[in-house]
């Protein structure tokens, strides 16, 4: 049996070229992800109107959470303008708004809300989700 230096050279040349490529890939897609931008006032709408549709919001209560997201979001903008916050600071901001929201809705609108929530959360590879 024969053994082809050259051929061997050749792929484990590919392969280290192949392995290298994806690296550099999840660096750079790592490197893109970051906050998602802020939602302007149309998309804050039709973000109120979904979930009006899913928990059967009156008109008060879809004002109202129309307000609270309003302000969430631009609470949220301030802080990233300002500084880089960590993330607990936006956690604890998170936290408060889904209260805020939650303090306008009624027990069985509520779950329904902590179900949206889930179905909203980012899939992250490697991170379990855990709501409490």
């Amino acid at each position: 049996m024969k053994i082809d230096i050259k051929k061997i050279a050749s792929i484990l040349m590919i392969v280290a070229i192949t392995a290298i490529s994806g690296n550099l890939l999840q660096a750079q897609q790592r490197d893109q992800k970051g906050p998602p931008p802020i939602p302007n006032s149309s998309q804050i709408k039709t973000m109120v109107m979904k979930l009006s549709g899913t928990l059967v919001l009156n008109d008060v209560q879809s004002k109202q959470i129309f307000d609270l997201y309003t302000a969430h979001f631009k609470e949220v903008s301030a802080k990233i303008e300002a500084s880089r916050p960590a993330r607990n600071e936006m956690e604890a901001i998170k936290s408060k708004f889904e209260k805020e929201v939650k303090s306008v809705l009624t027990t069985e609108q509520q779950k329904g809300f902590e179900a949206f929530l889930k179905q909203q959360e980012p899939k992250q590879e490697g991170r379990p989700h855990s709501r409490k």
